[in-house]
């Protein structure tokens, strides 16, 4: 595996990094003159710039397409749990309401708890169904509309969690938490498929290349415990940071009696929360 440079993926994170300065710059100032973006925002999504940059490249891209499953499994999990949240996080909320504003009702819609929960695992199953695998491991339209879909999706599912804005409320953390460990418990259903099979699900994975003496099967039982310890240390992890800001809002009454003021939209009515 010769190292190689993927221009169309640097050329893409580059774009997405330079539009994002334009519109903290140039945009921000004339949409919400009064709204002040946090300083750590530019560096959570700069971050997730980086890991999905990371997710994409050389070399976990190559091995994932055409040597270890377990690899590309390791790399469906850094779009969508690692790369999505910290993009989300990054977004200022006058950014994500103009981004937004042609498909607010669908974006409003598909952020539902449920709703979105349902479409993450979805692609999960879908986009790993064996026929699909043989597409898009060798055609690059397919390739990168997965990696479109995971990212998607990821946004999506961190919604309830991460919104900035009112228009996409987020949950409570209680709630908050009740949703990220259903999204634990979800995937361990497929992931128990990978985790005891007999054989490799996948033909071009076990024809391709043996990496570093791994057999097929041993890298499809690894891809299945990916899937499932991977993904539910990363939300587990969420979990807990979540329970103890809320205890200290529970046991600190100080905490919210300072409650954020109402964003107000264009016609200076105050936005209602359903």
């Amino acid at each position: 595996m010769p190292f190689e440079v993927q221009p169309d993926v640097v050329l893409l994170m580059v774009a997405l990094g330079a539009g994002y300065l334009w519109a903290l710059r140039s945009l921000g100032p004339r949409v919400a003159p009064d709204e002040v973006t946090q300083r750590r925002r530019p560096v959570l999504f700069f971050t997730g710039l980086l890991v999905l940059t990371v997710a994409a490249s050389w070399p976990i891209d190559t091995i994932g397409d055409g040597y270890l499953f377990s690899v590309h499994m390791g790399q469906y999990l850094l779009m969508t749990l690692v790369a999505a949240p910290l993009l989300l996080a990054g977004v200022p909320g006058w950014l994500l309401r103009e981004l937004t504003v042609p498909i607010r009702p669908a974006v409003a819609w598909l952020a539902r708890p449920l709703i979105a929960l349902l479409i993450l695992n979805t692609i999960l199953v879908v986009s790993h169904w064996p026929a699909l695998i043989e597409i898009y491991v060798t055609n690059d339209v397919v390739h990168f509309a997965m990696h479109v879909l995971w990212v998607g999706s990821g946004l999506l599912f961190w919604m309830p969690i991460l919104s900035p804005i009112p228009e996409y409320p987020r949950l409570s953390e209680p709630l908050q938490m009740g949703y990220l460990f259903l999204s634990s418990v979800i995937p361990t259903f497929p992931a128990s498929f990978l985790t005891w099979a007999d054989g490799p699900f996948y033909d071009v994975y076990a024809e391709a290349p043996r990496l570093w003496g791994i057999s097929a099967i041993t890298d499809t039982q690894a891809a299945g415990l990916v899937m499932k310890l991977g993904g539910g240390i990363l939300l587990w992890s969420v979990i807990t940071v979540i329970f103890f800001r809320w205890v200290a809002t529970q046991t600190d009454p100080s905490a919210d009696s300072n409650p954020p003021s109402r964003i107000r939209p264009s016609n200076g009515a105050p936005l209602q929360h359903r």
